[in-house]
């Protein structure tokens, strides 16, 4: 992956979009914490820091839960891990992603419509690329179900995606995956002066930076948009947005459409997932 400087660059629009994904796999793994085995209370160690601590009404009753996210530190001070704690149980633990992930915080909304909160857990990278994580849970009194997650690394994008200079200021992008294909027109006057660098533009995909829930039809449900950058001569480029929207499912958040746009987020393609 390039790493050129790009000091003469005119800075671009930052906004980004969204890719398919499909479930994480640590992502599924570590929420099999709640409910795959028997339910123990959480003991805090020399290693563990309290992040959030906040009382929340999680069963839509009078009754309110303890809510605590802690994180778990190395030696260093960098995250491991982190879990969330209600009434003293974890619920829920999800990793660092090979350090991907430097924070983490929880949000509560409803986004199935069935006029409870759920459980919003955001991971933030603290890197250059600004990746985000998102995981939502529907909560019970003993297991909880996983809404959403998505695989939000990067490894495989290079033999996925294929983004190539066309030459007169247009580039190509395909997803193997998918089929999507489309041309993206550049600016020409945004690298004016750089022209020489447009022929070193190749594929270079951010992970999601950005999550979008909203109720369209005003039904209660919530559709959620991942959003991605496509990059172009340097990490400052961007010259279009990877949009995938989600749809509930049967009980689940699934992948519904993934939508190319540019930088104006006018849609250039869409397929079908």
């Amino acid at each position: 992956m390039k790493k050129l400087a790009c000091a003469l660059l005119v800075p671009v629009l930052t906004l980004s979009l969204l890719t398919g994904c499909s479930p994480s796999p640590k992502a599924m793994e570590a929420s099999d914490t709640s409910g795959t085995k028997q339910a123990q209370t959480f003991v805090e160690t020399e290693n563990t820091h309290i992040l959030q601590s906040l009382e929340r009404d999680l069963m839509a009753d009078p009754v309110k839960e303890k809510v605590v996210l802690y994180a778990e530190q190395a030696k260093d001070g960098m995250p491991l891990s982190w879990s969330l704690v209600v009434n003293e149980i974890e619920k829920v633990k999800l990793s660092h992603e090979d350090g991907l992930y430097g924070f983490a915080e929880v949000k509560f909304m409803d986004v199935d419509g069935d006029q409870k909160e759920e459980v919003l857990l955001y991971r933030y990278s603290s890197g250059s690329a600004g990746a985000r994580g998102l995981n939502i849970y529907e909560t019970t009194a003993e297991n909880w179900q996983d809404l959403f997650s998505v695989n939000n690394t990067i490894e495989a994008e290079d033999k996925r995606f294929e983004v190539k200079y066309l030459g007169n200021y247009y580039a190509s992008f395909e997803d193997k995956e998918t089929g999507l294909k489309s041309t993206i027109q550049l600016d020409k006057a945004q690298y004016k002066g750089i022209e020489h660098m447009l022929k070193d533009i190749s594929t270079w995909i951010d992970p999601i930076v950005d999550y979008s829930l909203v109720d369209h039809n005003g039904d209660g449900v919530k559709e959620i948009v991942t959003i991605q950058r496509v990059i172009g001569v340097a990490h400052v480029d961007t010259i279009a947005l990877l949009k995938t929207t989600y749809k509930i499912e049967k009980g689940r958040y699934k992948a519904v459409t993934l939508t190319l746009c540019d930088n104006n987020d006018k849609p250039l393609a869409e397929v079908k997932l």
